[in-house]
């Protein structure tokens, strides 16, 4: 039984990582490749297992009511040609800090990822591309960049994937199966997360 559910996994998953350009830390911000552990869903299959790697950089302290930049960096995907043959509407969504205010946000160069968007609503923030990146290859979503404006009282402000559930996911993507027919949805929530950046506002 646990072959077959760990057979299962790989194949709804199929999107192995790789983790480059790390950052040094400093002093004056926090910068750590963080990971996160997913719960998917793809079609009915529920439970499937799948984690990512993102380098955040934001300081670790701040004034009340100054601002500053938390920085989100993806670690790279490629699609395993074993299960998929294009992934497409590629989405990862991020949780804000509760009392910061979004002064403005920014995103790097795509390269060969395209030209990826962000989306701000309140404290969600979720990075859209639309593809399609083909299998065995691997596609580097680019670094987002938003500034920020701490609150007026001493707290700490964490930011963290978002994601509530699978209809409400942290991480999804469409692929074309190598032997289906039809796209699927593979949809991932974090059911634990975990702070990607945190600053004390002093």
């Amino acid at each position: 039984m646990s072959t077959l559910r760990s057979r299962a996994r790989t194949a709804a998953i199929a999107v192995p990582l790789a983790l480059t350009g790390l950052v040094a830390a400093t002093s004056s911000a926090s910068a750590a490749p963080v990971k996160t552990y997913f719960d998917c869903r793809v079609g009915t299959t529920t439970g499937l297992a799948y984690s990512t790697y993102v380098d955040a950089v934001a300081p670790e302290t701040v004034k009340r009511g100054a601002t500053f930049d938390v920085t989100l960096d993806p670690a790279p995907i490629t699609p395993n040609p074993a299960y998929n043959k294009v992934v497409k509407n590629v989405a990862l969504q991020f949780k804000l800090p509760e009392g910061a205010t979004v002064v403005s946000y920014e995103v790097a160069d795509g390269g060969a990822a395209g030209t990826p968007k962000l989306e701000v609503d309140g404290t969600k923030a979720v990075l859209r591309a639309e593809g399609p990146y083909v299998s065995n290859t691997p596609f580097d979503l680019p670094k987002v960049t938003i500034k920020l404006q701490a609150p007026k009282t001493r707290t700490t402000l964490e930011t963290r994937f978002g994601g509530t559930s699978h209809d409400d996911p942290g991480f999804s993507w469409t692929f074309t199966p190598v032997n289906w027919p039809s796209d699927a949805q593979l949809a991932c929530w974090p059911d634990q997360p975990i702070a990607l950046a945190k600053t004390v506002v002093k």
